[in-house]
Formats: structure tokens, sequence, C-alpha cells
């Protein structure tokens, strides 16, 4: 199953669906932490971590282009109605003042900006995954060589 036929009709699981990245979002403070662990088996679970994080990542991904989509849409629809429905011409920047403050493309737009949020929050996941590989790299040649005690 899609993240997308997850969320249903008129995103009625969107909340749902969000709130379970969310919650996933809250165990990670937990997993980067190298507190209590070896290097070994912090070296051992990066790979594993960061690549269920990626694929929550990309997950969203798909979620974050669908609404952009969805909000481009929405606006769309919005235009046709008003060049069409208007005794008066406008021009296509007076169109879109007016788009903007329609509640149809608000509410899309509300949307689809609480899905970036997330998936932005799972791009900076990804990043500390990154950084924390490149810092046990950096610990784990420290210690090949002896020097994990050396002042700088």
């Amino acid at each position: 199953m899609t993240i997308i036929t997850q969320i249903g009709k008129k995103y009625k699981n969107l909340a749902n669906v969000l709130s379970d990245y969310d919650d996933e979002l809250s165990k990670i403070e937990g997993i980067l932490s190298l507190k209590n662990k070896t290097v070994e088996k912090a070296n051992m679970e990066n790979p594993t971590w960061q690549s269920y994080y990626d694929q929550k990542k990309i997950e969203l991904g798909i979620l974050n282009k669908y609404f952009e989509m969805e909000t481009a849409r929405v606006r769309g629809k919005l235009f046709y109605r008003m060049k069409e429905n208007n005794q008066v011409t406008l021009n296509e920047r007076e169109i879109n003042q007016y788009i903007n403050n329609e509640e149809a493309y608000l509410e899309i737009y509300q949307i689809s900006l609480e899905v970036r949020e997330m998936y932005q929050k799972y791009t900076a996941v990804i990043d500390a995954f990154k950084t924390r590989g490149y810092a046990l790299n950096n610990i784990t040649k420290l210690r090949v060589a002896s020097l994990e005690d050396a002042t700088l």
C-alpha cells in the first residue's frame, strides 16, 4: 500500500499518517545517542537506522509531491473558474491575488505545508545519521591509532 492510498479520500487519514511519522521522530534522540553504546554496536546500527528513516523520508517525499500537485490542481480550478465566470476582465496577476484568498486554496496549501514540514524534519534526521557516521568513523580511527586521549 502506498502512502497516497493510506491518506484516504479527501485526506481523511492524513492526520493519523502524519502522527505516526511524528511518533517515529520522537524516538530519534535515543537512537542517535552514542551514550552507553559500544563503538562496534553504534557502527553496526547506524546504516540500519539510516536506511529505515531514509525510507520514511522517501515516502514523505512522495506525499510532499502529491500535495504540491493537489495545490496546483486546486489553483488551476480556481483560476479557470475566475477566468470564465467574471464579468470584469481580470489579468493573471489579479486572478492570482483572488486565488490567494480563496478558502479552498488556503486549506490545501496549509496541508501541503504540514507535509513539507514533516518531510524536512526527516531530511534533517538523515543528515544527522550521516554526521553520526562521520563521527563514528573518526572515533574508530582515533581508537585504532590509540589517540582517543590526545589533546588538541
